[in-house]
């Protein structure tokens, strides 16, 4: 790696360590054995615009008493055949790495582009000049267990047409909640459970309690 690459490499670690974004969730000791005796789930979500939460970020089986979640904004695009509430998201075209003010074309061929300068600058934009598809946003994150994946946090309910250009604007807000047989990736069509909204949009941390059925700062 030359000194320029090994500078700009640097300086963009930087920049995603100063954004990171972490969520600490702490459990009692009996909702702790509650939870786990009856075989709940940890669950996240992210906001995108102003849609409702409708993709399982990520989902815990293997949960503590402390729990540190984080993810810093790093996007990709990609493109499914439908949103059905209780299916795994399937990524159907390939997938593009993107950042916040550009676009990417979805040609004829069902491929989406590189990305290029263009569209609102807080979002990601696709340029549809293929036919129906279902646009999808995945985000980077750093797991309870430490790991770091890229994984869906948004899939369009309604189908984009050819000649569509759509935005997706990403918010630093989760949801974060206990949930029986679900899965990472779910789509769905509401929070099955009692969940709190973590805004982060004007801090880089939070942590929530949750004991005796209910969150507390």
């Amino acid at each position: 790696m030359s000194k320029s690459e090994i500078k700009k490499y640097s300086s963009l670690k930087a920049v995603l360590l100063e954004s990171t974004k972490t969520v600490t969730i702490k459990i009692s000791d009996d909702e702790l054995k509650n939870l786990k005796g009856n075989d709940y789930m940890l669950c996240f979500a992210k906001k995108v615009g102003d849609n409702l939460y409708n993709v399982v970020w990520q989902a815990y089986d293997k949960y503590l008493s402390d729990n540190v979640f984080s993810w810093t904004p790093q996007y990709q695009l990609f493109g499914t055949n439908n949103f059905t509430s209780g299916a795994k998201v399937s990524t159907r075209t390939n997938i593009v790495t993107i950042g916040l003010g550009q676009s990417s074309t979805l040609d004829q061929y069902g491929l989406l582009n590189a990305p290029v300068s263009g569209g609102p600058g807080t979002s990601v934009t696709l340029n549809n000049s293929y036919g129906n598809i279902y646009p999808g946003v995945n985000q980077i994150c750093t797991g309870i267990d430490g790991s770091i994946i890229s994984a869906p946090t948004y899939v369009a309910e309604k189908a984009s047409i050819k000649g569509n250009i759509v935005s997706y604007t990403p918010t630093e807000k989760v949801a974060v909640w206990f949930q029986q047989d679900i899965e990472t990736s779910t789509m769905i069509n509401n929070i099955n459970g009692n969940p709190v909204e973590i805004d982060l949009n004007l801090a880089d941390s939070a942590t929530r309690l949750y004991s005796n059925g209910k969150w507390r700062t």
